[in-house]
């Protein structure tokens, strides 16, 4: 009796199991029979604004995607409510969307017929500003509204609405109140009158202070290294500004894998607020080997020591020696621990060989230079001396001498040093040296480069526009020192031509010449965040004089991609003088 009593309670999963299992089996069954339903679609009506839906259209997305009737009809459905909203978010609150669906036609198709009709504009903007500003700044009270970025008469769009509140913001938690706030925000749309109420209360909150300065992660290096590079005295506005500059000093100076400086926003203790500083410090010795390969000299080696310990003082010595087909290169810098006001020195030589185009050269160059710590607004001095045996064939050698002091100025301006998306860098280096002991006559160089990051229009457009330019003066050719004269051509500076492949001919190879310019205009198109496809036009050329300057064209096509270690470009550009394409690669742009 026990048995017949057990046997139908074991059963019981094995017949639940096998039901189970064959209502899955029905169910695939089902679902591989639903027959797949390919579809196209057209918007019309709908003008400029035409792609901008078909990149966010639900519909549009699965269009690749396999799909079966039930979903087809699902997403055609849903598809006029998914292209009123994003028609509201660029100020279309009143556009209408009527549909067609014919199921009948192989592939499916589905119209959708656009009417914009008026669109939203801003009528009023209150922008009310408490807290501590109020009181204390109430000009820049007034500089917030005067800067407000989505002002009445303006056409109201999502964006611009986002964008302006965080300019606002941003600009307050920058500078003195990093607890500012947005407490409330509101725009009522009026889709009848076509028009919108724009209401934002801001809360500055308290003005902050810096305080003392707290380090953490320091083990093999002295904290009077830190110190020094602080641009921070207690008591000094709170600025974020000035944290960046801490974090990029520290950083600079080669002993610190990462830094990252904060402080701790309290709205109840806005007073000398301490300054951490965390550090990860780089170990002190480092032996690295790098290989590669280039269409302009072939295969590479590299080595590279780097001990931050040099002679036992935390000075920092870098070695490196460079082999490929046509080129030689070994050489040292020292780079000494910052002084007290923060500039950096430093000393080193290297000697190289270079065989391009018809002209070897080798060349020694020893210095010294002295660099400020503000990377935006960079300084270097530097005194330096070059010399160098030119020979091009047989026939034709000479020695040349330079002994140069030069400043260079640098501001930088983008978003972003290592993956910048807008703003500028420009420079000016001007270099003199008397005739004398080793000049043989009065020489002077100057060199002016700049490069430009338009912002993005309409989300996906964006210029890129380089500069560059230089002159030797006094000195002939045939007496300054190869590294003193000017060529170009290449991933950086004319596309089309060969590295370094235009300059002045003589004797049947290329040489640098004393005058060089070089122009370059880009417009790139972002398909995605990360990858953008571009159409450029570079002109340069180097010569012994501005009455023998001839511009050399190059133009083409190319791909760009935001890499985590900076904008990868691969182009294909066509020489208008050769008359021959070429393909370019290069990482980062051309500072």
């Amino acid at each position: 009796m026990l048995l017949a009593c057990l046997l139908p309670v074991w059963s019981m999963p094995a017949l639940a199991q096998d039901a189970l299992e064959t209502d899955e089996a029905a169910i695939e069954e089902v679902k591989n029979e639903t027959p797949i339903v390919p579809y196209r679609f057209e918007i019309n009506g709908a003008g400029g604004l035409t792609p901008f839906i078909t990149d966010n259209l639900e519909l549009a997305k699965r269009q690749s995607q396999s799909l079966n009737e039930d979903e087809v009809s699902r997403l055609m459905t849903v598809a006029p409510n998914q292209i009123r909203s994003l028609l509201a978010t660029e100020g279309y609150f009143s556009a209408t969307v009527t549909h067609e669906i014919n199921r009948d036609s192989t592939p499916w198709l589905a119209r959708y017929q656009v009417t914009l009709n008026e669109r939203t504009l801003v009528r009023s903007v209150a922008l009310n500003v408490t807290g501590h500003i109020v009181e204390a700044d109430p000009q820049r009270v007034e500089r917030l509204r005067r800067q407000w970025g989505l002002k009445a008469g303006g056409i109201f769009q999502q964006k611009a609405w986002d964008d302006a509140k965080t300019e606002m913001l941003r600009s307050l938690l920058v500078r003195d109140y990093p607890a500012a706030a947005i407490t409330h925000s509101e725009a009522r749309i009026e889709p009848l009158t076509a028009s919108a109420t724009l209401l934002i209360d801001v809360d500055s909150g308290p003005a902050f202070t810096f305080g003392e300065l707290q380090i953490e992660g320091l083990q093999r290096y002295e904290s009077r290294m830190i110190t020094d590079l602080n641009p921070i005295k207690p008591g000094d506005r709170y600025s974020q500004e000035k944290l960046n500059e801490l974090q990029a000093r520290v950083q600079d100076t080669g002993y610190f894998r990462s830094a990252f400086a904060t402080v701790d926003i309290d709205p109840a203790k806005p007073t000398n607020v301490p300054v951490r500083l965390d550090l990860s410090e780089n170990e002190r010795k480092r032996l690295s080997l790098g290989v590669g390969f280039s269409t302009d000299s072939g295969p590479r080696l590299q080595l590279k020591w780097l001990n931050r310990n040099f002679l036992g003082r935390d000075w920092r010595l870098e070695s490196n020696l460079r082999l490929d087909r046509d080129n030689r290169r070994i050489g040292s810098e020292v780079f000494l621990p910052p002084i007290s006001n923060g500039w950096s020195p430093s000393f080193g030589a290297q000697y190289s060989y270079t065989n391009l185009l018809g002209e070897k050269l080798d060349k020694i160059q020893t210095g010294g230079r002295l660099t400020s710590p503000d990377k935006n607004n960079e300084q270097v001095w530097a005194l330096t001396l070059y010399a160098d045996r030119q020979r091009i064939g047989d026939n034709f050698e000479t020695n040349r001498e330079a002994l140069l002091a030069s400043y260079s100025y640098t501001r930088r301006r983008v978003d972003n040093l290592i993956t910048p998306s807008r703003g500028y860098v420009a420079s000016i280096e001007l270099g003199a040296g008397p005739s004398g002991v080793v000049n043989e006559e009065n020489i002077a160089r100057v060199v002016a480069r700049a490069t430009y990051l338009s912002p993005t229009w309409n989300r996906r457009w964006q210029a890129v526009l380089r500069g560059y330019v230089g002159q030797v003066f006094g000195a002939e050719r045939d007496t300054v020192p190869g590294d003193l004269l000017f060529r170009t051509g290449g991933d950086q500076t004319v596309r089309g031509y060969g590295y370094n492949r235009l300059g002045v001919e003589q004797n049947g190879a290329i040489v640098g010449g004393t005058v060089t310019a070089v122009a370059s205009a880009e417009l790139v198109y972002r398909i995605t965040p990360a990858w953008g496809a571009a159409v450029f036009t570079d002109a340069g050329n180097a010569a012994d004089s501005w009455g023998n300057f001839k511009f050399m064209h190059g133009s083409g096509v190319g791909a760009r991609w935001r890499s985590p270690i900076g904008p990868v470009n691969l182009d294909l550009a066509y020489g208008h003088e050769t008359k021959e394409p070429r393909l370019h690669f290069s990482i980062g742009y051309g500072f």
